[in-house]
C-alpha cells in the first residue's frame, strides 16, 4: 500500500486561543476529543490541535513542516488577516499559477495559504 497523508496536528500552548483562531480561519467547528486534543474535519483530511503541555510532553517549534491551505482568494484573505493584525511572514507572491502567502498563527506556527490564478 502506498503511504497516504490523512491527518496532521499542530502543537499549541493555549487551546482556547488556537481553537478560536482555527474555527475562524477554517470556517468549521472543532470537535473536542479531550482537553488536549481537538479535531477539524477538512474534506477527507483531519487536522488536530494538540495542547502538549496538558500531556506533560515537550514540543520543538520550527519550520520544517509547513501546512498549506488552498483558499478561494488569497489576496482578499491576506488583507483580512492584516486587518486582524495577523503577522504575515511571506508576502503575497505569484508562484507559478498560484498566489501564495505565509502567516504566523496565534501559537507561533507558520502557515501557508494559496489560491489558484
Amino acid at each position: 500500500m502506498k503511504p497516504k497523508l490523512e491527518s496532521a496536528y499542530i502543537c499549541v500552548q493555549n487551546m482556547e486561543r488556537a481553537v478560536d483562531f482555527y474555527q475562524w480561519f477554517l470556517k468549521r467547528k472543532a470537535e473536542k476529543l479531550k482537553e488536549s486534543f481537538y479535531l477539524f474535519k477538512i474534506d477527507s483530511f483531519r487536522l488536530f490541535l494538540f495542547e502538549y503541555g496538558l500531556e506533560n510532553e515537550e514540543a520543538t517549534y520550527g519550520d520544517n513542516c509547513l501546512l498549506s491551505f488552498e483558499v478561494e482568494n488569497a489576496p482578499q484573505l491576506i488583507q483580512t488577516m492584516k486587518n486582524k493584525n495577523i503577522e504575515i511572514v511571506f508576502p503575497l507572491e505569484k508562484i507559478l499559477d498560484n498566489n501564495v502567502f505565509e502567516f504566523v498563527d496565534p501559537e507561533g506556527n507558520h502557515i501557508e495559504v494559496f489560491s489558484r490564478i
